[in-house]
């Protein structure tokens, strides 16, 4: 639900709804618009899963009413409204996000999440996979019955790493090389059957929409294991470019 290119997921339940909310600003009054053409209120959502800090997610607390889950780095970034983020590293966006330019409302958080921590809310369960120490991503975890199968459902962090991020000594943030390096294999030892993230483009949303309407079974297109661990490679490799180009300089 919400803007197709930064996406929110609506999870509906018998006991109320849950939202996994990771979209920008301005978000939430696509979603509830999203969620009515579906036949849906924002109202029913008890409860909002934070994929990241986002400025979003005050509004779609005002407007459902819904508890706040996030994990502990993200809870503060989102309740400084982004004027405290250790990810913020380059020195102009910090002044930016002092001077109110770039910060956004700060939103309320119920409930910090621990690592495997599962979130119930009536048929609904929703576990948590928060990143080691030195990397700041929290990936969400769920099954859907379709038809007569379970599908397994991760909701993968976002992997970009902070920009002017530095992975040689000193480590900014600190601890950022072996983080990253312990959250890809943690995600690798994720059961998938289906991958979403924040952004629709990069786990081929629309593509996978069209080939739904298209076919015999509309959650084939979905399944996509594959494609899955093909962006843990990719955000692997991308992570050891910057990390020799790093090397590489320092030793000059």
């Amino acid at each position: 639900v919400g803007d197709p290119a930064d996406t929110s997921f609506l999870l509906v339940g018998d006991m109320g709804h849950m939202l996994i909310g990771s979209a920008g600003r301005q978000a939430a009054h696509k979603i509830a618009d999203s969620m009515e053409q579906f036949g849906f209120e924002i109202t029913n959502v008890r409860t909002v899963l934070a994929a990241g800090a986002k400025d979003s997610l005050a509004e779609l607390q005002q407007m459902s009413g819904a508890q706040l889950w996030a994990s502990d780095d993200d809870a503060d970034v989102i309740a400084s409204g982004g004027t405290n983020n250790p990810n913020v590293l380059f020195t102009p966006y910090k002044l930016l996000a002092r001077a109110g330019i770039t910060s956004f409302p700060p939103a309320r958080v119920d409930h910090r999440v621990k690592d495997n921590e599962t979130i119930r809310l009536g048929s609904l369960a929703v576990t948590a996979h928060v990143a080691p120490a030195g990397f700041d991503c929290t990936t969400w975890t769920f099954t859907v019955r379709d038809r007569d199968r379970d599908l397994r459902v991760v909701h993968r962090c976002d992997l970009v790493l902070p920009y002017k991020a530095s992975l040689v000594e000193p480590e900014q943030p600190p601890g950022i090389r072996a983080g990253f390096e312990r959250t890809l294999m943690m995600l690798r030892s994720l059961p998938v059957d289906i991958w979403l993230t924040s952004r629709g483009i990069e786990y081929g949303r629309l593509r996978k929409y069209e080939a739904s309407l298209k076919a015999e079974d509309p959650a084939a297109p979905f399944i996509d294991p594959d494609g899955y661990r093909t962006s843990l490679d990719e955000a692997e490799a991308a992570f050891h470019r910057l990390l020799a180009g790093q090397q590489q300089r320092q030793r000059r």
